[in-house]
């Protein structure tokens, strides 16, 4: 691509920190279905309240800070923002702007390619506008201020996301840091606000796309669309778009603002936080295991490959169910090509996630057990793998036995050989002649027969016996 086509990504996202109240007030962050229920005079924005900084908020910013390789700032405080929609009682928004928690720091991809981390910031939620059905409701709007004055983290990257495609791989890489933190409030749904750009041009922001598909599905039609203009001569103006994931575009909302419009000042009912070399420490010192620590130790400890020990670890619950099986005596290079190529081939296959599935430990291991000691053969245990996550859900033990489907030493080989020659005596005589490749072929042909019943090796040799 040349320079002047070159595309320009940078991200904004908002996550959940999981803690049990609020940013700056005691009130609860705990699921409920009553609306309203939760709040109290500082998150409904009364005049007087006076917030409090949640501790728990600000540890969680730090270890996010610290595993994105940030600079951790040991004085900030906090400003306002100009805010003017319904969803912010206050009409501003208690955030971070002028020193953030955590700024310059990065990010590898499992490609190698570093995308920098521009700051990261804690702020507060608004609220949830509620749509209702039924005759009339699109006249109005119903808001719960419960989740209002929720913690958020927010990560801005500089532009250094080349593709859609690109940016959902940061997305799950960074879904991954904060699992593997614990710091992500659970059942919630990175939040992004997507700028791209065509180089020189100007750059146009996606705004609040949930989740990775969305991302680049919205960054994929905009790119389309960026280019669509400018082919026809039109000129790209700063704007923000909004994008509906339903029909799959992005529409036209404003022109975007300027840091002006939103009339940062400083919060006059908080104080500057400072941080003590001591207190970073100790935070330091409780962060867990992160994703390229523990690729590197599966590379020493399970003699895997680079490649493997990063996919492996590129996803929180496929680094446990690997130990899991590893600790309760699975073969390490056995259990790694089962997740790395069979369970995430189906996964990628069927469009599902950890999310959507349930697979145990054990009923893998028995299924390695049976590799290990040449009981089954390649193709029955895709087999097996495909029916336990795609199928009837049968563990895959149960599935092969129930099949018939387990190597066998009853099966007279020989005598299936004797007839596979029989049948393709072109095949004998091409093989004779010179023609290597029909050994596969006569060798796939007896499996076949067998149903993948035999020891692959078992046929090989007793082929070569038989071919002289």
């Amino acid at each position: 691509m040349s320079e002047e086509q070159k595309v320009l990504i940078g991200l904004e996202i908002h996550a959940s920190l999981d803690t049990k109240s609020k940013l700056f007030c005691s009130c609860s962050t705990a699921p409920t279905d009553a609306p309203n229920s939760q709040t109290c005079v500082t998150c409904l924005g009364m005049p007087g309240a006076k917030p409090v900084l949640n501790r728990k908020a600000v540890e969680h910013g730090v270890k996010v800070g610290l595993a994105l390789n940030c600079e951790i700032s040991k004085d900030f405080f906090f400003s306002r923002k100009t805010y003017f929609y319904p969803d912010m009682a206050t009409n501003y928004q208690i955030t971070q702007y002028e020193v953030p928690l955590a700024k310059n720091g990065f990010v590898l991809l499992p490609s190698g390619k570093k995308i920098r981390i521009k700051r990261t910031h804690l702020e507060w939620d608004p609220a949830s506008l509620v749509h209702p059905s039924g005759m009339g409701a699109s006249n109005y709007v119903l808001i719960d201020y419960n989740r209002s004055d929720s913690p958020l983290i927010e990560i801005v990257t500089e532009p250094d996301i080349s593709s859609p495609a690109e940016a959902r791989e940061f997305l799950g890489a960074m879904e991954n840091i904060l699992n593997y933190l614990r710091v992500l409030k659970p059942n919630t749904t990175l939040k992004a606000d997507c700028n791209i750009s065509i180089f020189p041009h100007e750059r146009v922001e996606i705004k609040n796309v949930s989740g990775f598909a969305a991302a680049e599905k919205a960054l994929s039609y905009e790119l389309a669309r960026q280019k669509q203009d400018l082919s026809n001569g039109k000129k790209v103006e700063q704007h923000t778009r909004a994008f509906n994931a339903e029909s799959g575009i992005t529409v036209a909302l404003r022109k975007k603002e300027t840091e002006d419009d939103y009339g940062y000042i400083f919060d006059p009912d908080l104080v500057k936080v400072s941080l003590s070399d001591k207190e970073i420490f100790a935070i330091k010192a409780k962060m867990p295991e992160l994703p390229e620590i523990r690729a590197q130790r599966y590379q020493q400890q399970f003699k895997l490959s680079a490649y493997e020990a990063r996919v492996l670890c590129s996803e929180l619950e496929l680094a446990k169910l690997f130990e899991d099986i590893v600790y309760s005596g699975g073969n390490s290079i056995a259990t790694s090509k089962l997740l790395t190529r069979e369970l995430l081939a189906i996964l990628n296959h069927d469009s599902l996630s950890f999310k959507d599935i349930k697979v145990t430990s054990n009923a893998l291991l028995e299924l390695i057990r049976l590799l290990d000691s040449a009981k089954v053969s390649d193709k029955n245990a895709k087999a097996a793998m495909i029916n336990y996550i795609s199928g009837d859900k049968s563990e895959p033990k149960s599935f092969l036995e129930k099949g018939g489907m387990l190597i066998s030493e009853t099966i007279d080989v020989d005598a299936v050989i004797v007839k596979v020659l029989a049948a393709n005596e072109k095949a004998v005589t091409d093989y004779k002649g010179g023609n290597q490749k029909t050994f596969n072929f006569l060798a796939g042909l007896v499996m076949r027969e067998t149903k993948g019943t035999v020891s692959p090796q078992k046929v090989q040799d007793l082929l070569k016996q038989r071919l002289g």
